[in-house]
């Protein structure tokens, strides 16, 4: 019997997959996903495990989001390890994450390590490179890849300094590139980062924070060639703008986030084009001309973008009382939606933040749920086009 072309045979695959697989064990915990394609197969990271400590595990499905060999152990759970930021890099797994040590006198946290990391197909560690200095505290590295340039943002503070964001960029061995340095002032409250890279090469990290007034507002950092160059792009109304994201089709942006403008958190869309240098329009508000995606009662948090075959993939989670709800919908290039959301899991507190990843052939979604005692990973995949 002949073959059938690999793609087709993927699409074939695909198509037949419509419930969520499981990638994580029973009985087990896991949290705080991050899902990349490394090749043609989607993989995912988290943080979990029955151990002494959190530690960071991963593991690759098929082209079908079948799982495919073992659950991978990345870290060695000597110490919390929290928040794996994945990305593929010349075939292997490229991950930041941080790493936690408390203080059994007082209770708080004693030491925050920030971290970069690549494995192999089996897990096994090529190279690691502690981010953060000795003497300050380093957390949620968030990192992209072009080509073999490894770009790299976290947050870090000295003793009873301001937080801050740092860059670096490292070559795919993992010597530096350029050397990790300051890049913007944020608060104790900045916990998530999120970026993509420019079609020049340039670094664009979203990031929320309320340095500057009472309410967190969100703000546009650019790395390129060195220099720095920081906006911010939420007006200062008192209410919360929070946890951005960004995605980049050449020079076309989208950027999702949630803001408390109308008295509770709900998602926004908006669509914008970066500028003939490369960097965002000057003077721009994302409050102006967005896109309101949510109109509901309960909190709609955790929202990520992509673009995908020319259109825009958003996810996001929906808080109805006990109940959390996780949806997905499309967008043309100019934000407009191609028919309605679609509820893909929910349950009583069961649903967590989802991350979204592509592939030519197919889009990818994975998060975790709660069920019982326990919580697992899901990972569900779509061909490219029309949603199944």
């Amino acid at each position: 019997m002949a073959k059938l072309p690999g793609t087709l045979f993927a699409l074939i695959l695909l198509s037949a997959c419509g419930a969520p697989v499981q990638l994580s064990l029973d009985e087990t915990r896991a949290f705080e996903v991050s899902l990349a394609y490394i090749g043609d197969e989607p993989a995912v990271a988290w943080y979990g495990g029955n151990l002494r400590h959190e530690a960071l595990f991963m593991r690759y499905a098929d082209a079908a989001g079948k799982p495919r060999g073992p659950v991978l152990q990345l870290t060695d759970a000597t110490r919390d390890a929290y928040e794996p930021s994945l990305q593929e890099i010349d075939g292997d797994a490229l991950v930041g994450w941080y790493e936690q040590q408390g203080d059994t006198r007082s209770g708080g946290v004693r030491r925050q390590v920030a971290l970069l990391a690549r494995f192999d197909h089996g897990g096994k560690q090529r190279w690691q490179r502690q981010l953060s200095a000795d003497d300050a505290r380093g957390r949620i590295p968030v990192v992209r890849v072009r080509g073999d340039i490894i770009h790299v943002a976290w947050v870090e503070q000295r003793a009873s300094a301001d937080p801050m964001i740092r860059v670096a960029s490292l070559d795919a061995a993992g010597q530096w590139l350029q050397m990790p340095r300051d890049a913007a002032v944020v608060d104790d409250n900045t916990w998530n980062l999120n970026a993509a890279i420019g079609p020049d090469g340039a670094f664009h990290v979203l990031y929320d924070s309320a340095s500057r007034g009472e309410a967190r507002e969100l703000h546009w950092l650019q790395e390129r060639g060195g220099r720095m160059q920081e906006q911010r792009l939420s007006s200062d109304d008192g209410r919360d703008s929070a946890y951005p994201d960004i995605a980049l089709d050449g020079t076309r942006v989208a950027i999702a986030w949630f803001d408390a403008r109308d008295g509770n958190p709900e998602i926004y869309l908006r669509c914008t084009q970066l500028d003939e240098s490369g960097a965002p329009p000057a003077n721009l508000r994302l409050d102006e001309g967005a896109t309101r995606i949510t109109h509901t009662p309960g909190d709609s948090l955790g929202a990520y973008v992509l673009w995908h075959a020319g259109e825009i993939q958003l996810a996001w989670t929906e808080v109805d009382g006990e109940r959390r709800r996780l949806l997905r919908q499309r967008f043309d290039r100019n934000c407009h939606a191609l028919g309605d959301a679609k509820e893909l899991a929910g349950g009583r507190g069961a649903v967590g933040i989802a991350s979204l990843a592509s592939s030519k052939a197919a889009v990818a979604l994975a998060w975790d749920e709660r069920r019982g005692g326990s919580s697992v990973v899901l990972l569900r995949a779509w061909p490219s086009g029309p949603p199944q």
